[in-house]
Parts: C-alpha cells; sequence; structure tokens
C-alpha cells in the first residue's frame, strides 16, 4: 500500500520573545492526520510511512524544537514558507528517519546554508531550489551515504565550496544552474565517486576553470554541463585522464581553445558546442580543430546554426539551446507582502 499523501494547512500561530514563530502538533494514523491543536511541537506517530508537505506557511526558523518525530517519514517539504534560517543540526537531531526526500523550496529569504544543517541522514534526495541561498558553508552535508541527489539550482551562489560535501558515498547528481558562480577551483569534484554522476552548471556567470578542477574525481561516464557561461578558454589537459559520457560548453565566449584539451587518457561520447559568442578571427580554426578531434576520438557532437561544421559528417546533430531563464516565484506574492504588514502591525500592540 503506498503511503498517503498528507497535505497541511496551518493557520498562523505567533509567539512573541521566541525564534519559532510556528508550533504544533499531529499525528499520523493509519494514514490519516489528526490535527492536535495548543501543543509546543510538532510530533509524528506512526505505523506507517508518511509524506508530509507544508506550503504557504509563515515559519520564518526552522528549529529543532518544532520536530518530534516518532515514526519513519518519506518524504518532507516545506514550500513557500519564508524561511529564513534553518537551526543547525536540525534535522540530524529530531528528524533524522526521513527516509527518501527533503524539500525546501521557494523560500526568497533562505541565504545561507549553516555546517551541519544535513548530518547523518538517510535521505536519498535533498531539493533546495528556488531560494536565495549565497553561501554554503563548510560540512554543510555530512554523512549523508545515502544521498543521491542535490538541487541547489535559482539560488544566490557566488563560489561552490567542494568543503562542503563530506561523506557522500553514493552522491551522483548536483544541479547548480542558474546560480552566479565564477569558478571551479582546484579539485572541485572529489565529491563525485560514483559512475554516471552529473554536474549541471549551466547558466552561472564562469569566467575560469583551474586545469586541475578535475583533480580528486573518481567517477567515471560523467556529465558535465559547462554551457551558457562566461567561458573564454578551454586549456590543454583540462579533460585528461578523465571519461565522460558527456561535456557540454555551448554558448560561452570561447576565445581560445586548444587542440589537446582532451587529449591524454581523455575520453568522451558526447560534446555540445556552439560559435554562438566565438571570437571571428578564431572560430574557424576552433571548428576545425573540434572536427578533426571527433573524427578522430568517434565522438557525437551536438552544435547550432552557428557552427560551419561540414553538414555531411553523420557525428554532427543539430541542437539548440535554451535561453537562460529566472525562475522566480510568484505564486502568492501579495499574499506574503500583506502577511508581513500584518505581522508588523501585530507586534506593535
Amino acid at each position: 500500500m503506498l503511503p498517503k499523501t498528507v497535505i497541511i494547512l496551518f493557520s498562523c500561530f505567533l509567539k512573541r520573545s521566541t525564534s519559532c514563530y510556528l508550533q504544533f502538533d499531529y499525528t499520523v494514523v493509519d494514514g490519516h492526520m489528526k490535527r492536535i491543536y495548543n501543543t509546543e511541537e510538532i510530533t509524528v506517530v506512526s505505523h506507517t510511512t508518511a509524506e508530509v508537505m507544508i506550503k504557504n506557511e509563515y515559519i520564518p526558523t526552522l528549529c529543532c524544537k518544532m520536530f518530534n518525530v516518532k515514526s519513519n517519514i518519506r518524504f518532507i517539504s516545506f514550500d513557500n514558507c519564508w524561511i529564513n534560517r534553518i537551526e543547525e543540526e536540525c534535522f540530524s537531531e529530531k528528524i533524522e528517519n526521513i527516509t527518501l526526500q527533503i524539500d525546501i523550496i521557494n523560500n526568497q529569504h533562505l541565504r545561507s546554508i549553516k555546517t551541519g544543517t544535513f548530518k547523518n541522514l538517510k535521505v536519498q534526495y535533498i531539493n533546495l531550489k528556488s531560494n536565495a541561498i549565497e553561501v554554503i558553508e563548510d560540512k554543510s552535508f555530512l554523512n549523508l551515504t545515502l544521498l543521491e541527489e542535490l538541487n541547489l539550482s535559482f539560488n544566490h551562489l557566488y563560489t561552490f565550496n567542494s568543503e562542503a560535501f563530506i561523506n557522500l558515498l553514493n552522491f551522483g547528481s548536483l544541479n547548480l544552474e542558474s546560480n552566479r558562480i565564477t569558478s571551479l577551483q582546484k579539485e572541485s569534484l572529489v565529491v563525485f565517486r560514483k559512475d554516471h554522476s552529473v554536474l549541471n552548471i549551466k547558466c552561472n556567470e564562469l569566467t575560469y576553470i583551474n586545469k586541475h578542477f578535475l583533480d580528486g574525481m573518481n567517477a567515471t561516464n560523467v556529465e558535465l554541463h559547462l554551457d551558457e557561461n562566461n567561458l573564454m578558454s578551454l586549456p590543454e589537459g583540462i579533460f585528461d585522464y578523465h571519461n565522460f559520457k558527456e561535456i557540454n560548453v555551448g554558448k560561452n565566449p570561447l576565445t581560445n581553445v586548444s587542440k589537446f584539451f582532451c587529449s591524454k587518457n581523455c575520453t568522451v561520447h558526447m560534446f555540445g558546442f556552439s560559435c554562438e559568442g566565438v571570437d571571428e578571427e578564431s572560430v574557424q580554426e576552433t571548428v576545425q580543430n573540434i572536427e578533426n578531434w571527433i573524427d578522430e576520438n568517434q565522438i557525437i557532437l551536438y552544435t547550432d546554426g552557428y557552427c560551419t561544421f561540414n553538414k555531411n559528417n553523420s557525428r554532427i546533430l543539430s541542437f539548440e539551446w535554451s535561453s537562460c531563464s529566472a525562475n522566480t516565484n510568484s505564486e502568492n506574492f501579495d499574499f506574503w507582502i500583506y502577511l508581513e504588514i500584518f505581522i508588523i502591525l501585530y507586534n506593535m500592540m
């Protein structure tokens, strides 16, 4: 029997002189929720596995004393809850038995993830999409031995902190699309140990990739999505000694592409490249170098109409890149403005 999805719609309960503005209690029995009022924590008691979704509630701080989970929760989600802070080790202390996924999404005041926020959990997926996260501290994601995917897309990250991800034994997918990351430093991808891992860092502001950014990465058949950034060069040897299912560098203003950017013990099955934005003086030489490379190594190339590759080459496929777009969350925007005004007025009473 599949677990019943429980949607919780709480009214605002404000307490002065406390960081936890919303406190509530409920039990889940045989897949059905019974609300218990006037208590000071969330209590989950169940012989079945529950899915809990909290949406459009004013919860500025997720703090440990809000939770008292006494059974497994398959999935918990906080969507558009005005969260601006997650108390350190909150989940590991109080909801360590979430078995599948944590979603904290669409919170436009959540600007940082602190050390130990996600620690010693059993989850496979963490979704932090569409917040306003600028900083992820060291060891924010620690000892998550079952974690497979992490979504940090559509945030405001300026740097990629590889020290945030420690002991993630099964980790294989990191989505950083549409942030503001400007560089990838040495050993950035050591977190990837699992074959067929995927890094999506498209639509950022990358201008620099350290030649040794792949050092320490043991995964093979990796997908790298570096498209729609501000990269100007692919230096010699940048992808050497690694095996890739796909590398996509399309829609970067590349002016310096070495003939040997992938030549020593480097295998690529598919390569994405666009001439849009490429310097006109170097584009023909770049196109010729790439076409020679794909022919010599039997690589499939996908590209758009901006390049003048040989149309009769069966290894060259037509592809159109979509434009980067903001993922703004306008849903209930007016509601939150009115709610914030109400809270200000309430506290003035």
